[in-house]
């Protein structure tokens, strides 16, 4: 087990989740919030961003051997080894980048005690990563994300009682967030604490009377309700005069109470007029592939590959597999999955999926 260290001395395809980790570890492989290098670094950090990892690698290595020793540097091999799925070797890079601190923890230090934990995460140290949360947490008390990933790990270790109290504690820091009230509702449904998970939704819903019509629409569609959501978000909708994330939650409202061709022909009337948002086509394309028009949903993830990044891209990429499958079109399913899992090493779902198409 690696020695635990503070802050400032190393001692980290559900179409409607924002479970938090998830979201921090696509945010993570980014790049995002990097701290300026060399230009071994810069140039790495690109190939990141592009996700090619191995290459972000062997750059920083050949980096790392020519003389250069900077914590830029390590944090930046860290991410990409994050990045190949070598969490062990991650946390030994990360740990450098710490080591390497001035004795008094900063934005940097910080930062690369977060991707420490998540690597702990991904080892199943689940214990070593709320370590690193609590160390943040003495530093920096007010740290919301601290709190938000450390009910994520308490909740996993079966401590609910824990973990709400920390999600409390994040969502009275950022007061009218809901997204934190969100997500706290996901992480500890989807762990079976579904009477905490409610009252998140509850309380924020009976807790302020200036709420908008989409963030009432939006607590209202995780809590089921989707009648009254689509009431709040129809009315939103027309406030917004069409905004981008009133629209998809309103079709994915529609999708929810069944009415998919509604849900389809509203994707497609925002398409008309915008055509800059990946997730628009993402959810067109599923909706066409509910409604048995493969062809049509494959065109729509085409579509939208072509603008997307992140994590709605892999969905995109995935999804487009999924369109070949149904045409009969295993040949090109199979080579796209291949191409698939070099960008995407970690998706289990997606490995099962090349073993079956291997025997087509």
């Amino acid at each position: 087990m690696k020695k635990r260290k503070q802050p400032g001395k190393p001692e980290r395809r559900k179409r409607c989740t924002c479970v938090l980790a998830a979201v921090l570890l696509s945010a993570l492989l980014s790049g995002c919030g990097s701290t300026a290098g060399s230009d071994a670094v810069s140039d790495a950090l690109l190939k990141i961003g592009d996700r090619d990892f191995e290459g972000a690698v062997t750059s920083l290595n050949e980096a790392e051997a020519g003389g250069e020793d900077s914590r830029a540097l390590y944090r930046a091999l860290g991410i990409a080894l994050m990045g190949t799925g070598d969490y062990e070797g991650a946390s030994g890079a990360l740990e450098k980048a710490l080591e390497k601190s001035s004795g008094i923890p900063d934005d940097f230090d910080i930062d690369v005690n977060y991707y420490l934990a998540t690597c702990f995460i991904k080892l199943n140290d689940e214990n070593e990563a709320k370590d690193i949360y609590d160390s943040i947490i003495a530093y920096r008390p007010g740290e919301v994300l601290a709190y938000r990933l450390r009910a994520t790990v308490e909740a996993d270790l079966q401590d609910p009682d824990s973990a709400d109290a920390d999600f409390r504690k994040a969502i009275e820091l950022a007061p009218g967030d809901y997204d934190a009230v969100i997500s706290a509702y996901v992480t500890m449904s989807d762990r079976g604490y579904t009477d905490q998970a409610e009252a998140y939704l509850s309380e924020a819903l009976a807790g302020s009377s200036t709420i908008s019509n989409y963030d009432k629409g939006r607590l209202y569609y995780y809590q089921g309700d989707y009648d009254d959501a689509k009431t709040c978000l129809e009315s939103a909708l027309s406030e917004e005069n069409g905004s981008f994330r009133t629209t998809l939650l309103l079709g994915q409202t529609y999708e929810a109470l069944g009415s998919t061709d509604y849900a389809a022909d509203t994707y497609e009337k925002y398409l008309q007029n915008d055509q800059t948002h990946a997730e628009i086509y993402n959810q067109l394309g599923l909706c066409r592939l509910t409604l048995g028009d493969a062809q049509s949903a494959l065109d729509a993830f085409q579509s939208g590959e072509k603008i997307a990044d992140g994590s709605v891209l892999q969905s995109l990429k995935y999804n487009e597999i999924t369109a070949y499958e149904k045409l009969g079109n295993f040949s090109q399913a199979n080579i796209l999955i291949q191409s698939y899992l070099k960008l995407y090493p970690e998706d289990s779902d997606a490995k099962r999926e090349a073993v079956f198409l291997a025997t087509r």
